[in-house]
């Protein structure tokens, strides 16, 4: 089931913002007293309030008269229904209590001074949309009252046919009302984006009070002009099909298209049973990949385990213009033959993350190097020069008087027509590819396309926690490393990004990751956590076998501090010309484990080596006997001493 609101009505004043509040099993029929003493109490405070001012003069109130004036609607003659109460409390000076329910959202709305609309679930025929009245609404039996007829065009909340409340924030019907016997609820606190911080804080309190008062937790949502619907209540099993999906899509992304286009768009594939085509475009300047890179594969990769396919775009021809994204100046142009060689590479790397049987390739130039100069210039003309001065880095060249060139244009507009000729159901980019990707949608509306949906990844911190993962920083982890090193360098991350790393950096459902958040919130060590993360990492690149044995290898050198049983072996030769100790500083060198002796011999000097458990600080008393010994080299290199 599903709370919806008609784009018509959500567009009204700077966009509407409402708040989504559902609870079950609550009791309606029992006194409360709390809930009477809360509004009792509200009520005593407003009337005291408005001793010294006409409700008339409360600026609160102003966005929905606006609002309704907007509408059509004459808010003198028909307020909303906060105005309405407190016109009540002001000549009267109270409020009547009625059930548990209806006071505590009553208290809601006058507190924040916001319209609380309460519905009972059970009641509903279909979905609750706020949309504009039909003909057929009118003509409705049920909705038929001679007290105060229907006006077709008016805006109303409405399941069915059935409407609920007219005149959106005014009036509730006969058949909208509640009863002693209503158990499950749905509350609308209806405002606009000029006021959302109060349309919050009500669906937090709110929140809160069904959970002391009623001992229930609540599923809690928004409606706004961007995303329209909510989805409630008990699901079908094909609902819970598409409901998975879209968690598995949305773990961990930035932005995206509103839900409801999402939803949507799986709902028309699943009709008429055929994958979504998923295009990820490449840029061939960079064939290196860590798993800061990995973030946007990792999700084409669930999105191919739902069954859809992946469109890779090896740039080929717009990377001989070179993407101008986030550059202070014109970026060098590519040749044929490097663009060729780093797409080789990269490609040889991304098949081992993504399912290469689901995946179609293409290069860009086999459309875009076939385009006639007609066609140039009618892609041109879908997209205004101020549109593409939206972009900052063209903007702020543009505006410093900074070299720009009309074939830099170009780049969003080829990358655009790549989801024409490929007919992309959705792209995915990292958040600085966020205008190329939008313009895509544009672009393909322009050509006949219902237009992509769009997944915008967050960029990766690296293992410092601070920067960007990066090869030159050395804050990265690389896809192809041993497992132990895969291991060893997800546990230095910091405590505060293992639910990051989780969502990014795993195919871990979106419900244990929540179950994991839980487990940090509530004590558990972090550490413990971050062993699950580095299992997981380590597995998808090296295997389970591997990813087990790194795990192992961890907790003996890192945790209990032995020797790990791969530990690499030093020979020791009778010499005697030659102490032991520089035996071992030149075959540490000599084996690629130290640059240099002076390296080997500063570990030693400020105390980082240990021989058999004991420090040695100086290399010229080392003495190794008959057998083997342990050498500890810093925090956790280990190795083996055999003396021949």
């Amino acid at each position: 089931m599903f709370f919806h609101v008609d784009k018509k009505i959500a567009n009204i004043g700077d966009g509407v913002y409402t708040g989504v509040v559902v609870a079950y099993g609550l009791d309606n029929n029992t006194v409360c007293l709390r809930s009477a003493e809360l509004l009792k109490n509200e009520v005593k405070n407003v009337y005291e309030s408005l001793k010294e001012r006409d409700v008339k003069s409360i600026d609160a109130l102003n966005v929905y008269r606006n609002a309704m004036e907007e509408m059509g609607i004459n808010s003198s003659k028909f307020p909303c229904s906060i105005e309405a109460i407190l016109t009540r409390i002001f000549k009267k000076g109270e409020f009547p209590s009625m059930t548990p329910v209806i006071d505590l959202s009553n208290y809601i709305s006058i507190k924040y001074k916001v319209p609380v609309g309460v519905h009972d679930i059970d009641s509903l025929s279909g979905d609750l949309c706020v949309r504009l009245a039909t003909l057929n609404d009118c003509e409705s039996t049920e909705n038929k009252d001679e007290r105060d007829k229907l006006v077709e065009g008016e805006p109303v909340y409405v399941s069915g046919t059935s409407v609920r409340t007219r005149r959106w924030l005014w009036r509730q019907t006969q058949s909208g009302r509640i009863n002693e016997k209503s158990t499950n609820f749905i509350f609308l606190i209806d405002g606009f984006n000029s006021n959302k911080e109060d349309i919050d804080a009500a669906c937090n309190e709110l929140v809160a009070l069904l959970k002391s008062i009623f001992n229930v937790d609540s599923e809690v949502g928004k409606v706004s002009s961007e995303e329209t619907e909510f989805r409630f209540g008990i699901m079908t099993e094909e609902e819970e099909y598409i409901e998975n999906q879209i968690a598995i899509m949305l773990k961990g992304v930035a932005q995206h298209t509103a839900v409801s286009q999402i939803r949507e768009k799986l709902n028309n594939a699943r009709k008429q049973n055929r994958p979504l085509r998923v295009k990820l475009g490449l840029d061939p300047s960079a064939p290196d990949i860590h798993i800061g890179h990995s973030v946007v594969l990792r999700k084409i990769r669930q999105l191919q385990d739902m069954g859809h396919i992946a469109i890779i775009i090896i740039g080929d021809y717009t990377g001989m213009i070179g993407d101008p994204t986030g550059k202070s100046k014109t970026r060098r142009q590519l040749s044929r033959e490097d663009v060729e060689k780093n797409a080789n590479t990269y490609m040889e790397q991304i098949f081992k993350i993504i399912d290469r049987n689901m995946t179609e390739v293409y290069y860009n130039s086999d459309w875009l190097s076939k385009m006639t100069f007609g066609d140039v210039i009618e892609l041109a003309s879908k997209c205004t020069v101020a549109r593409m001065l939206e972009r900052d880095d063209f903007n702020n060249r543009y505006t410093r008087h900074l070299p720009l060139s009309i074939h830099e244009f170009f780049y969003p507009l080829m990358q655009a027509y790549d989801s024409v000729a490929v007919r992309a159901d959705i792209e995915l980019g990292g958040t600085d590819q966020t205008f190329n990707i939008l313009l895509g949608r544009n672009i393909q509306k322009d050509y006949g396309q219902d237009p992509q949906l769009t997944l915008f990844m967050p960029l990766l911190e690296g293992i410092d926690g601070v920067e960007k993962m990066s090869k030159s920083l050395g804050n990265y982890i690389g896809i192809s490393e041993p497992a132990e090193i895969i291991f060893e360098k997800v546990m230095k991350i910091p405590d505060v990004l293992i639910i990051k790393y989780f969502n990014l950096c795993t195919d871990v459902h979106p419900k244990e990751i929540i179950r994991f958040q839980s487990m940090l919130e509530n004590g558990t060590n972090p550490r413990d956590v971050k062993m699950l993360l580095a299992h997981e990492i380590t597995e998808l690149y090296a295997g389970q076998d591997a990813a087990n044995y790194a795990m192992e290898h961890f907790k003996d050198v890192y945790q209990l501090n032995k020797m790990p049983k791969d530990a690499p072996v030093l020979e020791i030769f009778s010499s005697e010309g030659i102490c032991d100790g520089e035996q071992i500083v030149a075959t540490l060198v000599q084996g690629g484990y130290y640059k240099s002796k002076g390296e080997v011999r500063r570990v030693f000097a400020q105390g980082g080596a240990q021989l058999d458990g004991e420090k040695v600080k100086d290399v010229k008393t080392i003495k190794i006997k008959e057998g083997t010994a342990e050498l500890k080299m810093g925090k956790a290199r280990f190795f083996k001493i055999i003396r021949q």
